[in-house]
């Protein structure tokens, strides 16, 4: 029986869930005016915040019994009274989770007894949902899901001047100048476009035209050079 998983919490234990309504995702622009130009120039577009909305379907399997009835009141007003949100995992999708979701709306139980259901609404604050994660010890594989993904990198460094990790695809790098005595260990975050060398703050070693860039989905190309050992880690992303 399929549920929701709202912050951490399984719901299949109270009740069954079905999706209602996924909103779809479309793209908001940013456009200016230009003189002599007709209509506007697109600049660039984001995905705004999707709302889904979800029906929950009461299963305690005592449907006479009251005490349990409030045990299920209770636990489900707690699971889903979360102000700062968290991850949503969907009935229809239970492979990928939404993260930065968040209860904006619910109706009344239209009954607490047999067929007792009510309506929620989650605002997907990032629409695009994180599939599993993945680690990858060589220089060629395959990138699942179906939007790019922002990639960590975990380094030990050969002595010497610089390591460094080329996008041979895409054409982009990221290089760490400084004196590397070899065994370090560098940590690379592009999403938070961070880089740590034992431990401590090396983003000041980082050179000019390197890039935290992204994996696109489909085959990856990846070089490494001042290094002894490497893995990267990413999530696959589905929109």
């Amino acid at each position: 029986m399929s549920s929701i998983v709202y912050c951490g919490h399984d719901f299949a234990d109270w009740c069954r869930a079905d999706l209602v309504e996924r909103a779809a995702c479309a793209v908001v622009a940013d456009a200016y005016e230009v003189p002599g130009r007709a209509g506007v120039l697109l600049v660039s577009g984001f995905v705004p915040p999707m709302d889904v909305r979800v029906r929950l379907f009461l299963d305690i399997g005592m449907k006479g019994d009251m005490m349990r009835l409030a045990d299920a009141r209770h636990q489900l007003r707690a699971w889903l009274t979360v102000p700062e949100g968290g991850t949503l995992v969907l009935p229809d999708d239970p492979e990928v989770e939404y993260r930065d979701a968040l209860l904006t709306c619910c109706s009344d139980w239209d009954s607490l007894f047999e067929g007792g259901s009510c309506e929620l609404t989650f605002t997907l604050f990032d629409p695009v949902a994180w599939g599993k994660r993945r680690c990858e010890t060589g220089e060629a594989f395959d990138v699942g899901g179906s939007r790019e993904t922002l990639p960590c990198f975990s380094l030990v460094a050969e002595a010497g001047a610089a390591v460094q990790v080329d996008d041979l695809l895409g054409e982009r790098f990221l290089r760490i100048e400084r004196t590397f005595l070899g065994g370090e260990y560098v940590a690379i975050d592009c999403a938070k476009e961070l880089v740590q060398v034992d431990g401590l703050d090396a983003r000041v070693d980082v050179t000019l035209g390197s890039d935290f860039f992204a994996l696109d989905p489909g085959y990856a190309l990846l070089s490494y050079t001042g290094c002894s050992a490497h893995d990267c880690y990413f999530f696959e992303r589905w929109a």
